[in-house]
């Protein structure tokens, strides 16, 4: 292997209880291609699984037509693809399986490669498939898989399945401000912690899509799907003096406002379904988190971060006052550069 563990900031991947590690990035040309292909370099021995919720590896990013890096497989790699690529790699590979019909739109096949390879990598569309390929891939004796995965509710990653998560604050995503102010509603997020005690009927509320209310020391569902819209139903509920409400869909802005002085006068516990449901800005986040100490039943698990200071599809920065400005704004955290894992 060319990269020792024992150099990496992320030597942690190689916990052998870690099995399913997520990379997420905060905007699109994050960088996580190169985590990704830096990740698989630090394998010791063994047989890990790879795979993502888009397609990954592509040789040009589809909007800035820019070139991409190719996910770089040593051999013994169980991986996801089409047939496109399964045919490109010929005796390169060998043939896993021949996975369900996830898309209409083209046929997807666990592989594992033979020999080393650059190569495609893609994945199912929906969490459920997703899942789906993960348990796939550790039945084929997979001891740890690597997922190229998204801050979306339509990514894996933010599912009670993934162990760890590895973040991404690439320069792409705009002002070294405006990533700072993005940094921190993420730790945040990632800080919310799950209840002391098992929560009853966990599983009923995370397979629910409706708001419940606790209520004569049972969970009750209320019939309301979203926030939006239901302001004044929620209103009368909170000021009813229920135990809790959990809550699995989103908080905006605009929600907040309208139920901020009911939540605070209430007191009413809140429960959400993950971090992600807040969809607040940075200033409102600060002022629900403090009023409200909401928990989760799913956390985020964010384990490390990495900054990437090559503006993909933007103007050109100073890279190195890029990384100082961002490690003086959070001296507690480890950013490694991903231009400095390369070299």
């Amino acid at each position: 292997m060319s990269t020792r563990a024992g150099q990496s900031p992320f030597s942690w991947a190689l916990d052998v209880r870690l099995r399913s590690i997520a990379i997420v990035g905060i905007s699109k040309n994050a960088g996580k291609t190169t985590l990704l292909n830096h990740l698989l370099k630090l394998r010791q021995n063994g047989i890990w699984g790879v795979f993502s919720t888009g397609i990954d590896g592509e040789e040009q990013d589809s909007v800035f037509k820019t070139p991409k890096p190719a996910v770089k497989l040593e051999e013994g790699i169980i991986f996801c693809c089409d047939t496109q690529t399964l045919e490109r790699h010929g005796s390169g590979v060998s043939i896993l399986e021949k996975l369900p019909d996830y898309s209409a739109k083209r046929q997807l096949w666990l592989a594992k490669s033979l020999v080393e390879l650059q190569t495609e990598i893609t994945g199912p569309a929906s969490v459920k498939d997703q899942i789906s390929v993960l348990h796939r891939m550790l039945g084929w004796g997979a001891e740890k898989v690597l997922i190229d995965g998204s801050l979306d509710r339509k990514s894996i990653a933010l599912s009670d399945t993934v162990d760890a998560v590895a973040a991404v604050v690439g320069a792409s995503f705009g002002s070294t401000g405006a990533i700072i102010g993005e940094v921190r509603r993420l730790r945040i997020l990632n800080d919310l912690p799950v209840p002391a005690k098992p929560e009853p009927m966990a599983a009923e509320l995370l397979a629910s899509q409706n708001i419940h209310i606790f209520k004569e020391d049972a969970w009750q569902e209320t019939g309301i799907s979203s926030m939006f819209g239901n302001e004044k139903d929620l209103k009368k509920l909170l000021e009813a003096k229920v135990g809790a409400i959990y809550i699995p869909g989103a908080i905006t802005d605009s929600v907040y406002a309208a139920l901020r002085a009911s939540f605070a006068e209430s007191g009413t516990r809140v429960l959400l379904r993950h971090p992600e449901c807040l969809k607040l800005g940075l200033s409102r986040l600060e002022r629900f988190v403090e009023e409200n100490r909401p928990e989760v039943l799913i956390p985020f698990r964010i384990r490390a971060w990495a900054i990437n200071s090559n503006a993909v599809g933007s103007h050109a920065i100073d890279a190195a006052d890029f990384r100082a400005k961002l490690r003086q704004a959070f001296p507690d955290l480890e950013l490694p550069d991903l231009m400095e894992l390369r070299q």
